[in-house]
């Protein structure tokens, strides 16, 4: 099973982004922040993945959800992505 799995820290500037294979990470990246919603969308879709976990702050990975629902929607017009919180 692939996943996606990023620890969200707001005052950093790059994030990073780890894709998971049966317990082996594939991939890494680092991301800016205010991109991250698009790279997620775009990393999910490269490995064929419907799980992300984002870990961190509930109230604010709230936020960064909705903008990924919405880059999903307009990008590829359907809500494929599973994205789960890990309080951190």
């Amino acid at each position: 099973m692939k996943k996606i799995v990023s620890v969200i820290k707001p005052f950093v500037v790059n994030q990073n982004v780890f894709v998971y294979e049966d317990g082996n990470k594939i991939d890494v990246l680092s991301v800016p922040l205010n991109d991250i919603q698009n790279i997620l969308v775009n990393t999910a879709i490269q490995h064929e993945v419907t799980d992300i976990e984002l870990i961190g702050s509930k109230k604010y990975l709230n936020g960064i959800i909705n903008k990924i629902k919405e880059t999903e929607m307009s990008q590829y017009n359907e809500h494929k992505l599973n994205i789960n919180i890990i309080n951190g």
